[in-house]
């Protein structure tokens, strides 16, 4: 039965693509894990990818989130990427956040 369940997910998902027409749910990114690093203080998640945007929320130093993607917005010590969070609707700039996270995300 699951087989089959799967193969035609498959084939509906081949025929949206021919068609030209992917449900949402299929053109999703996939969340990265990334972290607050790089500060000692608490770093803000907001509204859009620039400072003057309201803050939504903020991370402590250490502090874990999903980041989906990331798009370009007021550079930071050089840095222009911004990472969307969508358990908050919110961006966190690619700056303050681990190493290896930026290179995991793809571009919104």
């Amino acid at each position: 039965m699951y087989l089959l369940a799967t193969a035609t997910l498959v084939l509906l998902s081949l025929q949206n693509v021919a068609a030209g027409t992917i449900p949402e749910m299929e053109i999703r990114q996939t969340n990265t894990k990334c972290s607050i690093s790089g500060t000692s203080a608490a770093v803000n998640c907001r509204q859009g990818p620039t400072r003057s945007y309201p803050s939504v929320t903020s991370f402590r130093p250490g502090e874990s989130f999903a980041v989906q993607c990331m798009a370009d917005g007021e550079g930071i010590d050089g840095e222009k990427a911004w990472g969307y969070l969508p358990a908050w609707d919110c961006w966190v700039a690619v700056r303050w956040t681990d190493l290896g996270c930026k290179r995991k995300l793809s571009v919104c």
